[in-house]
């Protein structure tokens, strides 16, 4: 009878299950069938997930020069390559502007016909090509057609690449249109852009056009007149785009959107003639709004507008100020297909009842809701969790981070359960009776409770916790003497009694979560959030318009940006 764990059928579909880059290498390094399965899965690259993206420029250096052969036979597993140091370096040409870039250039590409096994692989050829960051000195003369390649429809570029993507190679004698070069190309993402003149040539041809720390003046024009855009992120700071550009250009439309497919809307700065524009993108799906106008009223008035746009799946905002958090319930009736509902600020101090309500009405009108977001500073009862259970059963994160939540185990053994959420976060949590929790058997109960209600939580919901001594010297498997006599000690402080601007370091409060959190297995991963929340959004972002919007930083600073810590 044959080794079913060398039949390729089996050996796929355990690959397919693995999750870690450590395990994958390790499956290598079986036999030449489970190579094959891990290098394909090791090489296919990554969209948004920056642990499964393609080698460095320094590991493909070495593949490189061990074997040509391997080399040319790996590039044929690609399909979303990104060409990036391990660690990009501070630019001193650019002193004073810090700018990062690659000082480590790519051996294959010295030579044309070895450039061609990099960026023209045999076989079906990739569909994405990220180069983050200027390769320096990099010389791109006989190989700048190599850089869109037909199959290529997605592209993240530094700006430097934006004229080498004009012109022609000195290899290739044929003229080649702009129609032609650019006709199978969806999406572009600029990196450090100047949104120069070269930029205009290619903008018709995109269905998704993103750009960071750009000057939007020249590029916007062009993509207003482009009918099918299906996503637009200007993620630009306010001294290098003011608003006034871009409200120029909008205001000459009237009576119409300028983009009536526009599926996606980012705006690092914006002002009143944006507001006026969103009811007029009727296809609008995802709408992130940062650094509103210093106007008066202006939290009320865009949310009149946003609650116009009945399709909005994803609502992420910004305010400095919000008049009455009555007015967020205007956008969740307004808008009932909605997956994330983020609105956050400098911290809104509400009186606990009225957020309360609030928070439950809210959670009434969107039963759709995966990722709820708030910056509200308030108390939140425990029986806030069994509206979400019962309202929200898709919810997978919950991140309120300046809001208190207490909590008995009387009232969490009543609690349904949440089987999707994975990342919750809390300024504090409080139990009640937490000298007398801090028993051995009560929190051997709160663990098993704690456990059915949050089955796939993946980390700590008080991540400031793993700062605290009692964190990092407790030990659960020990009942103290000292835990003995405080469960024995007088009357301890309520919640109520604590509140909003309470310091709860060495409290009971903070031990008792401090012994939980080690009796859970949380690790100490200050990411986890962070990578949870990511993920969500990159993974809706390819559903809706096919590509991430990923930033820059992403490239130098991976484990916020991936699945699991590398």
């Amino acid at each position: 009878m044959s080794n079913p764990l060398v039949l390729p059928e089996i050996v796929g579909f355990v690959i397919d299950n693995v999750h870690l880059v450590p395990d994958l290498l390790s499956c290598a390094c079986v036999n030449s069938i489970w190579s094959a399965a891990a290098l394909k899965k090791l090489y296919k690259g990554s969209l948004n997930d920056m642990q499964f993206c393609t080698p460095d420029i320094g590991s493909l250096n070495c593949l490189f020069v061990a074997s040509r052969k391997r080399f040319a036979r790996y590039m044929g597993f690609v399909k979303h390559l990104l060409l990036s140091p391990k660690t990009p370096a501070i630019d001193d040409a650019t002193h004073p502007n810090t700018r990062l870039a690659c000082f480590e250039k790519c051996r294959a590409m010295r030579h044309r016909q070895y450039a061609e096994l990099l960026l023209r692989p045999r076989g079906r050829g990739f569909a994405s090509l990220t180069i983050p960051f200027e390769i320096i000195d990099q010389d791109w003369s006989l190989i700048s057609d190599l850089l869109l390649t037909p199959t290529i429809e997605f592209l993240a570029i530094d700006n430097f690449y934006c004229e080498i993507l004009e012109a022609s190679s000195s290899y290739s004698q044929e003229i080649i249109s702009p129609a032609e070069k650019f006709s199978n190309l969806k999406a572009l993402t600029i990196y450090k852009s100047e949104a120069t003149k070269t930029l205009t040539t290619f903008a018709e041809y995109l269905k998704v056009m993103i750009c960071t720390q750009s000057n939007t003046a020249e590029l916007l024009p062009y993509l207003q007149q482009q009918q099918h855009l299906k996503a637009l992120a200007l993620v630009v700071p306010r001294c290098d785009a003011p608003s006034g550009y871009v409200s120029a250009t909008l205001a000459r439309e009237k009576h119409k959107g300028p983009w009536p497919r526009l599926k996606a809307l980012y705006l690092q700065e914006w002002d009143e003639l944006w507001l006026e524009q969103l009811p007029k993108f009727e296809e609008l799906e995802i709408l992130r709004m940062r650094l509103p106008p210093r106007i008066p009223n202006i939290s009320l008035n865009t949310i009149e507008e946003i609650a116009k746009c009945r399709q909005l799946r994803v609502i992420d905002l910004v305010f400095d100020e919000l008049a009455g958090v009555e007015a967020l319930l205007n956008i969740a009736r307004g808008c009932p297909l909605l997956q994330k509902f983020r609105v956050m600020g400098l911290g809104f101090n509400v009186e606990s009842e009225q957020a309360g309500n609030m928070l439950s009405d809210l959670l009434r009108a969107l039963p759709l809701l995966e990722f709820l977001a708030l910056g509200l500073n308030f108390q939140m009862d425990g029986t806030k969790l069994q509206d979400l259970a019962r309202h929200c059963p898709r919810l997978t994160v919950l991140d309120l981070p300046r809001t208190q939540l207490s909590v008995s185990l009387a009232l969490m053994t009543k609690t349904h359960s949440l089987p999707q959420l994975e990342s919750m976060h809390f300024a504090g949590i409080y139990f009640e009776n937490s000298r007398l929790m801090m028993q051995r058997d009560k929190i051997r109960k709160i663990v098993m409770e704690w456990h059915r209600i949050f089955p796939k939580l993946r980390g700590m919901p008080c991540p400031a916790d793993v700062y605290s001594h009692c964190y990092i010297q407790g030990d659960l498997d020990t009942e103290s003497q000292e835990d003995r006599g405080r469960a024995s000690a007088g009357e301890e402080m309520s919640f109520s009694q604590a509140g909003l601007d309470f310091d709860d370091y060495d409290s009971d409060w903070i031990i008792l979560r401090a012994k939980l959190w080690r009796a859970l297995g949380y690790k100490r991963d200050p990411f986890i959030h962070d990578k949870i929340q990511y993920m969500w959004q990159t993974d809706l972002e390819i559903e809706i318009i096919g590509w991430p919007v990923v930033p820059l930083v992403a490239f130098s600073d991976p484990d916020p940006h991936s699945t699991t810590t590398n």
